[in-house]
Formats: structure tokens, C-alpha cells, sequence
């Protein structure tokens, strides 16, 4: 699919900072491209975990952390639930580090995503009754659970709410509700994931840095897909370096089995490796095998666990390639002429409808829908383009759903058959007035204009500065314009190579896109976008290109 380049230019202001801070005009347009405050360019580029904020300016952390040690002085029952994602699984991995001194008092529960549903239910609250259950602890789940919240209470029983997903309303009947979304929360930033914010809570409880537990956030962070700034960022940089380093036989596991180097493990391993095996049991199966990996120290345990976990692993893209290939079919024959596409089938899989979503997302780019249903029950995924928020659409279809929740770019819901039809009307109603045509053509967001001679290894080095790239900072790309080609292409291992030079500059180009090789071999003279990359075998930079066009002439 063609792409707009959307391409930023250098500013005097960028070469104002870059003489006040040393750095280069380059790097002062990264970071503000980025939207870094000039306040924050020396904390961006040197995090450190010393400036890490307090736990105890999140909203109820005192209350929950004196609740939750009056639990364990009284020898009261807690049940612990979680999401069964990696964020969420990674949370209760957290807190399970103060919880098992104390393992006749906390139980651990994960719903099943096909039996129970997303996070608190009725059945959950009722069977804590039964059992005796004082307290209820929720990660990653729980924030709109008004209902069962409320029900809790009647059976006498607090709940505590340690998550960030969106409030939609302004009451929090939770004896502690501990969310940086929350309206009147004054905490400094507002993103972090569930299992940073379970991170807080276990500092807060044990009053220590909790250092040891950095891998498993940094797994959420990248997972979650949380913006990489602020304290994300900092988590993030330092949670690297001990992911690299960790014992925990689950991550070496982990690594083992998706044959990855641990010592060089980045956020694409996390991400596209590791985020996908441990997802893998709560889309196909149950998520108690997930979590479990982080729970034990046994190492044969977690062996056997970590390969049960690859086998859900294939079976999950058995089955995301099967429904995949039915919902394209439909769309193509039923939704082509619709800015929001709704595709519903009797039985689909529900654990796998969210990346169907994304990869039709990616295809089409337009905002995608996806049910399942079962009798008259309908549950289903909803993935976005950057425009537009799903939250927002959801909200003003509100009417037409059971039940739903979710972020800006993914959401999930449940619906009645007979609602459904009604539902992708008002849907393109909506959509239709929040976007433009032109917010359905994918944009490349492009840093800047490079020309050859600005391309250097110290140019490189700065921009591993930025380093780790995500959410709200991605990597750099860059464009260059009238790029001659040297040589012809030439295919190296899972990617061709070509040399392309500019005034008398000359770079190796790296394409992994076959659609760009097509274009290339066609043209001489092109225009190119780019990232940069140090060749460390030859000590030299390469271009990792991304895109490209035919060159045209420019005024």
C-alpha cells in the first residue's frame, strides 16, 4: 500500500538546543520530534532509576499497602486476580514476590478468556464468598467492574484495584483504587503499564528499589505497548540490562526456546519472541500455565511448562492464520466499500480475533472489528489506525453493546446477535465523522532530510542515544532525495543488498521488503527512506531502507 510521507524539517530551535546542550542539530530535532520538553532532553538521554518517582504519590498506595499488611497480620484469605495477558500476568509475577512468604493467606486466579471473560466477573466475586475471601486484589483488570465491585462489598469484602486502563466513571467504589488514569490523580505520569504499576505497589510493600524484578517489567512495557517515555523509559532502559543478566528460569527458558542470545535480548525479542509464547496459553487455553513459569524455581517445572507453552504457541497460529484467511474473504466480498469494517462468524476462536484485527488493520488500514459468536452471544476484538480512538467510537455505540472496555488502539466487546447490524451502521456513522480521507492512507513519519555528506558513525552514535525505540519513540527514519544507484541488487541471507551513492557519498542499502526491490531494480535515480545502522562487521554505517520512490525533480 502507497504511504504519505509526512516528513519533518529542522527548525532554529532545534539548532538553538543543540548549541546549548552540546549535541547535534540532528539529535536536537529527534527529540523534539518526539515531543520531549527541552526540560527533559538530559533526563531522556541519561535515564536513571534514582529519579524514578515515589510509589507513595499514586492514588491509594498508603491505604492499599496498610490494608494488604493488615491481611497478612490477621491471616485473612486474598484472592489475587489478574488479566491474562502479559501485562497482567507479568503483574501477578510481580506481587508474587512479596505473596509467597505468606501462601496460606494469598490464591492466585486467572480467567479463562473463553469460560469467565476479561478480569473481575460475578462468579469470581461469589466464589470468593464462599471461600471465606476478605480481600480481593486486582491487576490489570477491574478499573469499570462496578458491579462486581459493589456486590463484593455487600459480601463484606474490600477490593483493590492496581491497573490503568481508562475510568469511564468518575465514582471508584474499590476500598483502594490505585490507577494514574484516574481523573484526580496528581501522579506526574499517567502511562505506565499494569505490571510497572504492581512494580510500585511491591517497592512500596517491601520498601526496597525491588531492582530484581525488572525483567518482568519490562516484559509489560513492551508488551502492553506503553509509551516509552517517562518513566517508561527508564524502567525500560534499566529492565533491559537485567533481563540480560537474569537467572529466573523462565526468562533462560523463554530465551532457550525462541533461540534467542539472552545477553542480547532487545524490545523485537520481547515483543515478537518471547510476548507471543507466554500470550500463547490464555488465547488457545488457560493463562495458569503462563504464569506459573514465574512462579516456580523448579527448573525441569518450568521446562516442561515453557514447552507447553510453545505448543499452544503453534497451535494459536494455526488458528489465527485460519480465521485470518476466512475474514479477509469476507471482507473483500461483503466490506470494501466501508470505512469501518464489522466481520462477524459463528465460532471463530475469540483468543485470536485481536491479531486478525491488527493484521487487517495493517492491510487495509481502516478500523477493524471482529466478532465471534456463540448461540446469540457475541464476543469480539477491535484494533484502530492512529486517528482515530476506539474508546471514543465505543462510547458513542454504547447503546448497542453488552459490555465493553479497552484503550485507544484496541478494545474489546460483547454483544447480542440482534444487535450487531445496528451496531456496524451506527459504527460508520461515527467513524465517518471522527476521520478524513485522508487519515485512511498509512503515513510514514519521516525525522528529517538527510543529505549523504550529514551521514556519519557519529551521527549513528547519537542516535543509539535514543535507545530503546517504541511507543511514542520510534526509530528514526530519514529521507534522502535523487539517490543514484552503484550497483545492481544483490541478494544476502534473508534481505538484498545494494549500494547507492549521492555527491560523491556512498552507502550500502539493506531492503527486507520485496516490494522495495522491485522498485529499485526498475529505477537509477530514487528517492529513499531510511534508518541507520552501524555495520559493526566493517565498522561502517548501512541504510536500512524502508521505503522508496522513483525520483522526480524537485524545485
Amino acid at each position: 500500500m502507497n504511504k504519505n510521507w509526512k516528513i519533518n524539517t529542522l527548525t532554529p530551535y532545534a539548532q538553538k538546543l543543540a548549541s546549548k546542550y552540546n549535541i547535534s542539530s540532528i539529535l536536537a530535532q529527534l527529540l523534539l520530534n518526539r515531543k520531549i520538553k527541552e526540560e527533559d532532553f538530559s533526563s531522556f538521554l541519561n535515564p536513571d532509576f534514582s529519579c524514578l518517582y515515589s510509589p507513595f504519590m499514586l492514588p491509594d498506595m498508603e491505604k492499599a499497602v496498610l490494608r494488604i499488611k493488615k491481611a497478612t497480620k490477621e491471616k485473612e484469605k486474598v484472592l489475587v486476580v489478574g488479566d491474562y495477558d502479559v501485562d497482567g500476568i507479568t503483574s501477578l509475577g510481580i506481587f508474587y514476590e512479596f505473596a509467597k512468604k505468606f501462601k496460606d493467606i494469598f490464591s492466585f486466579y486467572i480467567p479463562h478468556r473463553l469460560k469467565d471473560g476479561y478480569g473481575l466477573n460475578q462468579n469470581i466475586v461469589k466464589e470468593a464468598k464462599e471461600r471465606g475471601v476478605s480481600l480481593i486484589i486486582c491487576f490489570d483488570c477491574g478499573t469499570n467492574s462496578y458491579p462486581e465491585i459493589e456486590r463484593a462489598r455487600k459480601f463484606k469484602i474490600d477490593v483493590i484495584i492496581v491497573d490503568h486502563h481508562q475510568v469511564r466513571q468518575g465514582r471508584f467504589p474499590s476500598f483502594a483504587f490505585i490507577n494514574p488514569k484516574r481523573k484526580d490523580c496528581f501522579y506526574p505520569f499517567s502511562h505506565l503499564s499494569s505490571a510497572a504499576i504492581s512494580f510500585k505497589l511491591l517497592q512500596a510493600l517491601k520498601n526496597t528499589s525491588c531492582k530484581n524484578l525488572l525483567d518482568l517489567v519490562s516484559l509489560s512495557l513492551v508488551c502492553d505497548v506503553v509509551p516509552l517515555q517517562g518513566e517508561n523509559r527508564i524502567l525500560l532502559k534499566e529492565g533491559l540490562k537485567w533481563i540480560r543478566k537474569s537467572n529466573r528460569p523462565s526468562i533462560k527458558m523463554l530465551c532457550n526456546i525462541g533461540r534467542i542470545k539472552q545477553e542480547n535480548i532487545n524490545p523485537f525479542h520481547i515483543g515478537y519472541i518471547l510476548g507471543p509464547r507466554i500470550n500463547a496459553s490464555g488465547r488457545v487455553a488457560c493463562a495458569r500455565d503462563s504464569l506459573n513459569i514465574f512462579f516456580s524455581e523448579d527448573e525441569k517445572e518450568v521446562f516442561n511448562l515453557v514447552n507447553k507453552l510453545e505448543e499452544y504457541n503453534r497451535l494459536r497460529k494455526d488458528i489465527e492464520n485460519e480465521v485470518l484467511k476466512e475474514a479477509d474473504a469476507i471482507l473483500n466480498r461483503e466490506c470494501l466499500d466501508k470505512i469501518a469494517i464489522v466481520i462477524e462468524k459463528d465460532e471463530w476462536h475469540p483468543g485470536v480475533l485481536g491479531i486478525v484485527a491488527s493484521k487487517l488493520v495493517e492491510k487495509y488500514y481502516r478500523p477493524i472489528f471482529l466478532f465471534s459468536f456463540e448461540d446469540n452471544l457475541g464476543t469480539g476484538s477491535a484494533r484502530s489506525i492512529p486517528s482515530l480512538s476506539l474508546i471514543e467510537v465505543l462510547d458513542k455505540c454504547s447503546d448497542y453493546l453488552l459490555v465493553y472496555g479497552g484503550h485507544r488502539k484496541a478494545a474489546g466487546m460483547k454483544i447480542f446477535r440482534e444487535n450487531i447490524d445496528e451496531f456496524k451502521e451506527k459504527v460508520n456513522e461515527k467513524v465517518e465523522a471522527m476521520v478524513s480521507m485522508s487519515d485512511l492512507v498509512p503515513t510514514l513519519k519521516i525525522d528529517l532530510e538527510l543529505s549523504f555528506k550529514d551521514i556519519n558513525m557519529g551521527l549513528v552514535e547519537e542516535i543509539e542515544k535514543l535507545r530503546p525505540f517504541g511507543e511514542e519513540n520510534p526509530l528514526p527514519l530519514f529521507v534522502s532525495f535523487r539517490v543514484n544507484k552503484k550497483t545492481l541488487l544483490k541478494k544476502i541471507n534473508n534481505g538484498y543488498s545494494v549500494w547507492l551513492t549521492q555527491e560523491g557519498r556512498i552507502f550500502e542499502g539493506i531492503i527486507y521488503d520485496k516490494d522495495i526491490t522491485q522498485i529499485i531494480e526498475y529505477g537509477e535515480c530514487l528517492d529513499i527512506v531510511y534508518s541507520l545502522e552501524n555495520n559493526t562487521y566493517y565498522n561502517s554505517v548501512r541504510l536500512i531502507i524502508k521505503d522508496c520512490r522513483l525520483s522526480k525533480s524537485r524545485s
